[in-house]
C-alpha cells in the first residue's frame, strides 16, 4: 500500500487548554522514518495522561501542533527500509511512554512509530479490547510488578481502584494470587468484585485505615498502590504492615504531600514512584493473558475519533468504569452494513 501524498483525518492540538483545543483536521499521512513502521490505527483509548498533557499538567516534549494518544491497535501498512521485521497486514499493538508525548500519538487514522515498540496482537483479541487494556494495564504492571515487587503472599490495597490503572491493578494482583482490597466509589463495588477484589471499601469517611486493618486481621497491607489523584500519604502509610511498600502511580492533582517520617523509620516502610514504559515482552505477555481470558477488557464507551473532544469532557466530568475507546470514523463507516444486507445461511 502506497500512501505517499495522501491525507488522513487526525485530532490535533495547537496549544494547551480545555477540550476545545482538540480539533478535527486533515493532514498528510506520515512517512515512516528510519527504524519506523506506519500503522493504520483501528482503535486508540483515552487515558488520564492525555487529559494532563492537554491541560498542561504534564509537558509535551515536542513542538505544537501535537497529536495525543498513548496506545493503539491496528495493522502495519508500510515500513522504512531498515524496519522490515513486520509484514504488511500484521495485527499489532503499541503502548510506550513516548507515544503521544515525545512523538505524535494515536488520535489519527495512521501513526508512524518505532518498529521495536510494536508487539503482535493475538488473533483472539480485537482491536478495541487491546486498547481497553493498553496503557492502563501497562502502567499497573509497571507499578505493581516492576516497581512494587508484587508477590503471591502480598495483601494489596488499591486506592483509586475504580480508575483505569486501579481496575487493571486489581486484575493483575488477583491473577498473581495476591489478596486484593479495593478502595473506590461505592458504585463500582460490584464490578470490582467481579474482576478479582476480595474486599471493596468505599472511599469515604475517616475510618479507612481501621477498615483495612480489620480486613487484614490487624496485620495491615504489605503493598499499597496509590493511583487516585488525592495524595494523602499519611493515610496510605498507616494502612501498611511493617516492611510494607507504598507505590504511587498516575498523574496527581497536587504534587505536594505530608507524611510522618517516623512511620517510615519505625515500620521500615518504603515509598516508590512509578512512571515509564514496561518492556515489550511484558506487554506481549499482558496481551496473551487477555487472549486467554486471564484479564478482562473494560470498555465504558466506544466513540468515533472525531468525538475526541466529547470523550475528554466525558472523562473529566463523569468517569465511568472502564476505558473510552476511540475508533477512526473511516473504520466505523466501513463496518456499517448496507440497508439491504441479507445474511447468507
Amino acid at each position: 500500500m502506497t500512501l505517499s501524498g495522501e491525507s488522513m483525518r487526525a485530532i490535533i492540538m495547537e496549544g494547551i487548554g480545555g477540550p476545545r483545543v482538540l480539533k478535527v483536521t486533515r493532514i498528510r499521512v506520515p512517512a515512516p522514518a528510519a527504524g519506523q513502521v506506519l500503522v493504520k490505527v483501528h482503535a486508540a483509548s483515552v487515558n488520564k495522561t492525555d487529559l494532563h498533557l492537554r491541560s498542561g499538567r504534564l509537558i509535551i516534549r515536542k513542538p505544537m501542533p501535537h497529536i495525543l494518544g498513548g496506545d493503539l491497535a491496528g495493522e502495519v501498512v508500510a515500513a522504512a527500509d531498515d524496519a522490515k521485521s513486520w509484514e504488511t497486514g500484521a495485527r499489532v499493538a503499541a503502548c510506550f511512554a513516548g507515544l503521544g508525548r515525545e512523538i505524535n500519538g494515536s488520535y489519527a487514522e495512521f501513526c508512524a512509530l518505532p518498529a521495536d515498540e510494536l508487539v503482535g496482537l493475538p488473533a483472539e483479541v480485537d482491536f478495541q479490547s487491546a486498547v481497553a487494556a493498553g496503557a492502563s494495564f501497562a502502567d499497573a504492571y509497571l507499578a505493581l510488578v516492576a516497581n512494587g515487587r508484587l508477590k503471591k503472599a502480598d495483601l494489596v490495597v488499591v486506592r483509586g481502584a475504580g480508575g483505569d490503572i486501579g481496575a487493571s491493578a486489581v486484575q493483575i494482583a488477583n491473577a498473581r494470587g495476591a489478596k486484593v482490597i479495593a478502595i473506590s466509589a461505592g458504585e463500582f463495588a460490584a464490578p470490582l468484585q467481579e474482576i478479582g477484589a476480595q474486599v471493596v471499601l468505599e472511599d469515604a469517611g475517616k475510618d479507612l485505615v481501621r477498615q483495612v486493618k480489620v480486613a487484614t486481621e490487624e496485620r495491615g497491607a504489605s503493598l499499597v498502590l496509590h493511583c487516585n489523584e488525592r495524595l494523602d500519604l499519611e493515610e496510605s502509610l498507616a494502612m501498611l504492615a511493617p516492611g510494607g511498600r507504598l507505590v504511587i502511580a498516575g498523574a496527581l492533582r497536587k504534587p505536594e504531600a505530608r507524611l510522618n517520617a517516623m512511620d517510615l523509620v519505625q515500620k521500615n516502610l518504603s515509598i516508590v514512584g512509578s512512571q515509564g514504559s514496561i518492556k515489550t515482552k511484558d506487554y506481549e505477555t499482558l496481551l496473551k493473558n487477555l487472549a486467554k481470558g486471564v484479564y478482562k477488557p473494560l470498555i465504558s464507551a466506544i466513540l468515533p475519533l472525531s468525538k475526541a473532544r466529547v470523550a475528554h469532557r466525558k472523562m473529566e466530568k463523569e468517569p465511568g468504569f472502564g476505558k473510552i475507546a476511540l475508533v477512526p470514523d473511516s473504520i466505523l463507516e466501513a463496518a456499517k452494513k448496507p440497508s439491504n444486507w441479507i445474511p447468507i445461511e
